[in-house]
């Protein structure tokens, strides 16, 4: 089925990655809807399908660290195995990168409960706090800190445009289908001289990102410049190591729209290294599949509840017995996640005959080596790359 690239809008004729339904959002949840992953040769960009009612998705459907007024995401674990939540590490990002001047309007655009922001201003109290979102859900979260003038839901009142130093977007832009009029919105915002920060999935570096049904965009470097200059933004900064699995890049508002000098080569290569990603994923799907059927009847559990381990877990579910997710994170232990508990990775239990691996296959055996409790004999381990 043709579709067209959501950046430079040239036409791809063929998914390079398909799946039945139903697909898995990063929320965990089950839609019904094939996975179909396409790759822009033109502009090296990766691309999901569409969702159906996408805005009612995300007003009604997507809702992010509600759960507790703490709730928070790991994002990774200390040399000591003190967990380093994911809000706290943006907020050191956001101030590191974008050097902001004294009494800085800043907006958090897409800003769900806007934790990050509320700690960079508590390091920083000189700025003035604005927070946008496409759903009221995160209204409470906001109020005490926020001023209501300084709170839009929605849409964007008329009178920010051109109103801040500083606009940040944590994990937004891959979720929205048109991420070039986003861009030209946020631009729009800036005041003159103004720096954007995003921070977005890298799939090269998490490739289970591309399987992600409501993460419609899956950026290149390559395509994310050309869709900065069709957007009158030009790339200032790239940082792939701050955050595994995601990249943070600042951009800066142009005052003349300027095209973008195209690297052919790192067009073909961002689009090969997109199509080599879909091709895993074709494998795992069959290797997982076989798993399923060698360990049917067998007491089983899965290492991780993240997006690996529920995507896992619909993949074996009808054939093996089993009992429990293993996760590090302990606001996660004790939870209960697809009618499973959710148990620390030291408390599995010996009648369990089979782990099932799921993290990010590019850091996973190197976790799982820490984890005494997975190696003793007779336990099979299973990973998703073989």
């Amino acid at each position: 089925m043709t579709t067209a690239c959501r950046v430079c809008a040239t036409p791809i004729a063929k998914a390079s990655y398909e799946a039945s339904a139903p697909a898995l959002t990063s929320m965990m949840a089950f839609i019904d809807i094939p996975t179909l992953a396409y790759v822009c040769d033109e502009c090296g960009h990766a691309q999901c399908a569409d969702l159906p009612d996408i805005d009612t998705f995300y007003d009604k459907t997507y809702r992010i660290s509600l759960e507790s007024d703490d709730h928070d995401q790991i994002f990774a674990v200390a040399a000591d195995g003190t967990p380093i939540y994911r809000t706290d590490h943006q907020a050191a990002i956001g101030l590191k990168l974008m050097d902001l001047p004294r009494g800085a309007s800043i907006l958090d655009y897409g800003a769900g409960k806007a934790d990050t922001l509320r700690k960079m201003c508590r390091a920083r109290p000189d700025l003035h706090p604005h927070v946008f979102d496409v759903s009221r859900d995160y209204v409470a979260a906001w109020n005490g800190w926020v001023k209501p003038e300084d709170q839009a839901s929605y849409s964007v009142p008329d009178s920010w445009s051109g109103r801040f130093q500083a606009i940040i977007s944590h994990f937004v832009i891959e979720h929205v289908a048109e991420p070039v009029a986003f861009l030209k919105t946020l631009r729009g915002l800036l005041a003159p001289g103004g720096r954007l920060l995003l921070s977005m999935p890298d799939v090269a570096a998490n490739p289970g990102d591309m399987t992600v049904a409501d993460h419609l965009n899956h950026f290149s470097i390559a395509s994310l410049k050309r869709a900065l200059a069709l957007s009158g933004l030009a790339l200032e900064v790239v940082d792939s190591a701050a955050f595994p699995g995601a990249f943070f890049i600042v951009a800066g508002r142009l005052e003349e729209t300027a095209a973008e000098a195209v690297d052919r080569q790192e067009v073909a290569d961002a689009a090969h290294k997109a199509k080599e990603i879909c091709a895993f994923w074709k494998d795992a799907t069959h290797r997982l599949d076989g798993a399923a059927k060698k360990f049917s009847g067998k007491r089983g559990a899965i290492y991780g509840s993240g997006f690996y381990g529920s995507w896992i877990c619909s993949r074996i579910e009808a054939d093996v017995d089993f009992r429990v997710f293993l996760d590090q994170n302990p606001k996660l232990q004790g939870s209960v996640h697809f009618n499973r508990p959710v148990l620390s990775p030291g408390k599995i239990e010996d009648d369990i005959d089979v782990v099932f691996v799921g993290l990010n296959p590019l850091k996973a055996r190197a976790a799982i080596a820490g984890q005494a409790a997975l190696h003793r004999p007779g336990l099979e381990l299973v990973w998703i790359d073989g």
